[in-house]
């Protein structure tokens, strides 16, 4: 039963928990940010190899400690690669940064000329960085890393060196970084929002609030595909009279009670797949033995009667049927043919479907 939760969980996230935020914002700038982030990542990488090409001479220097250097980036770019989620991207980047920092700290400290090349240098990669920061405090921390890795030992020689205007150099090449990081986050932020709210629009049900008849049948697709033998039994109600309540009383109170039934069996179904799934009628799926559907039938059938939603009484009807395994359509046929039979015997009863020719059980405990 746990496992078919979790399958309803992942199809109708959005619908389940009513809020646009149900599609994890970590997922989805994950999701985001992993292409861009391993490019400019792998753009490093290139960057550190080129240097290794164009500056053998100063191997004799600094030649292992840049090997590790290489390798370092390497394994950022893998742990970038590998990374399942924003903490793991984050720290890929990471990885990449001190390592390609340090080495090219020691081809600037082996060149003699460092000086020249630190403020160029730090600020491509401060920009850089920009497009592939999760946040802007991440972005912080990253270019935080960046200037003291490159500068370490040289930064202040470098600034008296260069004058004021590389430390304006320096600040004007953050605050345009963090500009851009803070847009970058912004528009992600935004583009998560609107997908969540597509979602939802995609799989709620907009009169009730609880799932709709394609999330419901995502549901019971992918619990059909399971591998189970059974997955258990598909539970289908309608609400009795339900043209009579919309002639005596008005839309507006069938809507009511369409709105009032959503909201029992979003609490009857205790966390199991469930929707409207078209009109007055709606459906549940229970992983479970025969005894606890019957249960949860005959709560729900008690549940309907106890409301005064409208002025006059409000009953439904339930047809179960149990999962044919991967025949979902046979399977929504026997429920609505049991629902069907459950209309026929007076109505605010459960009938089960038999698999006997012309037989249908009022009883559920068959």
């Amino acid at each position: 039963m746990h496992a078919l939760h979790r399958k309803m969980a992942e199809i109708c996230r959005v619908v389940v928990h009513a809020g646009v935020h149900e599609i994890s914002q970590q997922r989805y700038f994950h999701r985001e940010l992993k292409a861009p982030s391993l490019a400019l990542q792998g753009m490093a990488f290139v960057g550190v190899l080129a240097s290794y090409f164009l500056a053998r001479k100063l191997f004799y220097v600094v030649g292992r400690e840049y090997l590790i250097c290489i390798a370092g980036v390497f394994l950022g770019i893998v742990i970038s690669y590998k990374a399942c989620n924003l903490r793991y991207l984050n720290i890929g980047g990471l990885v990449t940064t001190i390592f390609s920092c340090v080495g090219f700290r020691l081809l600037l400290s082996a060149s003699g000329i460092g000086e020249y090349w630190l403020f160029p240098l730090g600020v491509l990669m401060t920009v850089s960085i920009s497009a592939i920061a999760s946040d802007p405090l991440t972005y912080l921390v990253l270019i935080l890393v960046v200037w003291l890795l490159l500068g370490l030992g040289g930064f202040e020689q470098a600034l008296l060196a260069s004058g004021d205007w590389s430390a304006m150099y320096v600040v004007a090449a953050v605050l345009i970084g963090l500009l851009f990081s803070g847009y970058f986050f912004r528009l992600r932020y935004s583009n998560h929002v609107a997908t969540a709210r597509l979602e939802d629009m995609a799989y709620r049900d907009y009169l009730t609030g609880i799932p709709n008849r394609r999330c419901f049948l995502d549901a019971l697709h992918a619990a059909a595909n399971d591998g189970k033998p059974s997955p258990g039994y598909l539970l289908m109600a309608d609400v009795d009279d339900f043209k009579k309540i919309n002639d005596e009383l008005g839309h507006d109170a069938g809507d009511m009670v369409l709105r009032e039934l959503g909201r029992i069996i979003a609490a009857s179904a205790a966390g199991c797949p469930h929707g409207r799934i078209g009109g007055e009628e709606f459906a549940m799926l229970i992983d479970a033995d025969l005894a606890c559907v019957a249960f949860m039938a005959d709560q729900l059938l008690d549940a309907v009667r106890c409301s005064t939603v409208v002025r006059r009484g409000v009953t439904i009807s339930v047809g179960i049927a149990r999962v044919q395994g991967k025949a979902v359509a046979e399977s929504l046929r026997q429920a609505d043919e049991a629902l069907y039979g459950a209309k026929l015997s007076g109505k605010d009863c459960v009938v089960f479907f038999s698999n006997a020719p012309g037989r249908m059980d009022a009883s559920l405990d068959t």
